[in-house]
C-alpha cells in the first residue's frame, strides 16, 4: 500500500522489508513480517485512444501511478506487406501455399489484427496493474460517436473496436464504471486539472490527466499527490519468420535476420537482463555464433552488442517495454 519514502528506508534499515522491482519497472518493498491483510480502496482509470492510452491509479487521498501507452501502429503496413509477398509467389514457379476460397467468413466477435493488438496490449497492462494494487474500482471512459450523424469522427471508430472485450476483462478483475467523455471534461473543469491539445506529447497533460480526472469524478474530490516518475510502455516489437525480404543485396545471398532465441539459451528476446551490473536493458536478437546478443532501450531501439557472460536476466519477457521519466507534477 501507498506509503511515506521516509518509513519506508526505516523498513529497510530494520531489515523488516526487503527491496523488489515489478517487470513493469514499480519499486515496491515487500513485507518480511505480517501486517494484517486491511488494504484500501483503490481505483484505476483508463483513457483509451487511437494511437495513446493514459493511466492512472489512486486512492481515494493520493495519487499512486500515473502513465501511458503507446498502441502498436506497424500491425496493419506488415500485413499488407506479407498480403504482397504471398500473391508474388504465386506467380512465381516456387514452392507456396496455394489460394483458399473457403475461410473468408468470420466468427462472432472477429477484430481486425491491427486494433486486436491494441485491445490486447489494453487489457495486458489493465490486469499487470491489478496485480501490483488493489485494485477495487477500474474507471474507462466509454467512448461513444454517432457515425450515422456526423462523418469526421474516423478515429472515434478505431477506439470503439474491441471495447467491450474490454469491459468483459474489466469486470472480471474489478468493479467497472463507464463515465462519457463529458463527465471526463467537466470533471477536469471542476478540478483544474490541466490538458494539453498534443496528444503525442509523452507527459501526463497528454492523456494521463484524463485518467486523474476520471478518478476525480469517482471519488467527488481531488486526490493529491507528488509524482516523481512518469511511466511509458509499448509493445514489444517481435519480426517473425520472413521468406523473402524485399531486398535482395548484391550477389544474391539474403542477409540473416536476428533471432529470437537461441537453442542453448533460457533467454529470449524482451527479457530484462542486466549489463555488467549496472545498466538494466531488454534482451535484443542473437547473433549467428549465440555469444553476443543486442541490448535494447525502453523505446525497442538497439543500444549496444554485449557478450552472454557480462549480462544477468532479472526477469522474462512480458511483451511490454517500460520507460520511466522523471517529472516534478505536484497534484
Amino acid at each position: 500500500m501507498p506509503t511515506a519514502p521516509s518509513k519506508c528506508r526505516k523498513m529497510l534499515r530494520d531489515r523488516v522489508a526487503e527491496k523488489k522491482w515489478t517487470k513493469e519497472g514499480v519499486f515496491y518493498i515487500r513485507m518480511l513480517i505480517h501486517i494484517g491483510e486491511e488494504t484500501q480502496e483503490m481505483a484505476l482509470a483508463i483513457d483509451p485512444g487511437s494511437k495513446f492510452d493514459g493511466y492512472c491509479v489512486s486512492g481515494s487521498e493520493e495519487v499512486v501511478l500515473m502513465g501511458m501507452a503507446i498502441l502498436p501502429s506497424k500491425v496493419r503496413r506488415r500485413m499488407e506487406t506479407r498480403r504482397m509477398l504471398r500473391r508474388n509467389r504465386r506467380g512465381r514457379k516456387c514452392r507456396r501455399r496455394e489460394a483458399r476460397f473457403n475461410n473468408r467468413k468470420h466468427e462472432d466477435g472477429w477484430i481486425a489484427p491491427s486494433q486486436l493488438a491494441k485491445v490486447q496490449l489494453r487489457i495486458r497492462i489493465m490486469d499487470r496493474l491489478c496485480r501490483i494494487f488493489p485494485i477495487t474500482d477500474i474507471i474507462i471512459e466509454d467512448v461513444r460517436f454517432n457515425h450515422f450523424k456526423y462523418r469526421w469522427g474516423k478515429w472515434f471508430s478505431t477506439v470503439e473496436i474491441g471495447k467491450t472485450k474490454v469491459y468483459s476483462a474489466a469486470k472480471e478483475l474489478a468493479t467497472l464504471w463507464l463515465p462519457r467523455g463529458w463527465n471526463t471534461a467537466q470533471a477536469r473543469k471542476d478540478y483544474g486539472i490541466k490538458k494539453c491539445s498534443e496528444k503525442s506529447k509523452l507527459s501526463p497533460e497528454s492523456h494521463a490527466n484524463d485518467a486523474w480526472a476520471m478518478c476525480c469524478w469517482l471519488y467527488g474530490w481531488k486526490p493529491m499527490n507528488t509524482i516523481m516518475d512518469f511511466y511509458i510502455w509499448r509493445r514489444q516489437g517481435y519480426s517473425r519468420r520472413k521468406l523473402h525480404l524485399q531486398n535482395t543485396p548484391k550477389g544474391g545471398v539474403r542477409r540473416r535476420y536476428g533471432g529470437t532465441t537461441y537453442a542453448n539459451s533460457t533467454l529470449r528476446k524482451g527479457d530484462v537482463i542486466c549489463y555488467r551490473g549496472e545498466i538494466v536493458s531488454y534482451a535484443g536478437g542473437w547473433a549467428r555464433n549465440g555469444k553476443i546478443i543486442s541490448l535494447t532501450g525502453p523505446d525497442g531501439k538497439r543500444t549496444r552488442r554485449a557478450g552472454i557472460g557480462r549480462i544477468k536476466l532479472l526477469a522474462h519477457s512480458l511483451n511490454i517495454l517500460t520507460e520511466r521519466r522523471s517529472v516534478l507534477l505536484s497534484l
